[in-house]
């Protein structure tokens, strides 16, 4: 699941929660399957969902938006592309081109965020996988830009490899930060082990500047994270609404 700001013109200062979205992954990969999750979906009152890429190329882009928009379900996320070290197979150059690609989809979605996925540190030295990311993040920004969309780069990796560089020293969420571009913004992710469940700093600061908070769905300490979700969901709403969250939580 993923926590998201719905509007931010809305927010008057970081402490302030104005309308709070939650976007479910999408689970389908037939036209078939889509169609009976939108229904259920729209049954439990979920107006938004992350969708990933392998999904687009096997239902189609039009098939997506029509079948989910009959529903009055958008699409929220689009995941992945980058790899900017080389960790998905492409070069650099190419791992740019992929992120163009990537985005002109996301618009043809009407998706808001964009997953970026940076790259395993591979064969270089950890300074130097650190600045091709940077060096490749700068380079998407203006045709990002132009198309209205934030990057989401994971606090931790989402391919699950522990030599992924995004493993900084310090706080992620300043990592992020201190490329100085808001259509740059963290994804949050509260994944494994109860350790690895605890928020970093500024996470409702960075919530509150666009940034996205994930619980992922895809792990074995699922049942602990979606708990955390419902008592987080709680707090958004007792600071200003979260209308009908409760349909939502996780039982």
């Amino acid at each position: 699941m993923d926590v998201f700001l719905e509007q931010e013109d809305q927010w008057t200062k970081p402490s302030v929660v104005a309308r709070i979205a939650v976007s479910m992954p999408l689970k389908s990969c037939s036209v078939e399957a889509l169609i009976a999750e939108a229904e259920q979906l729209r049954c439990r009152g979920v107006r938004y969902v992350s969708v990933r890429r392998q999904q687009v190329l096997r239902l189609g882009e039009h098939v997506l938006h029509d079948v989910l928009g009959d529903s009055g379900i958008s699409i929220s996320c689009l995941g992945f592309a980058g790899g900017f070290t080389g960790s998905l197979g492409m070069s650099y150059n190419r791992a740019i081109d992929d992120v163009h690609r990537a985005a002109d989809i996301a618009v043809e979605l009407g998706a808001r965020f964009l997953v970026i996925v940076p790259g395993e540190q591979g064969l270089h030295t950890y300074n130097h996988a650190e600045r091709t990311v940077r060096m490749g993040l700068t380079e998407v920004l203006y045709r990002v830009d132009q198309r209205h969309l934030k990057l989401l780069v994971p606090n931790d990796t989402v391919l699950g490899c522990l030599k992924d560089v995004f493993r900084p020293r310090e706080c992620p969420v300043n990592w992020v930060e201190r490329m100085g571009s808001n259509i740059i913004r963290p994804l949050i992710v509260v994944r494994g082990q109860t350790a690895a469940c605890c928020l970093p700093d500024g996470w409702r600061e960075s919530l509150a500047a666009g940034a996205c908070l994930r619980i992922c769905h895809r792990c074995g300490n699922y049942d602990e994270n979606a708990r955390l979700l419902t008592r987080i969901l709680s707090y958004l709403a007792r600071n200003g609404g979260v209308s009908g969250f409760e349909r939502l939580a996780v039982e």
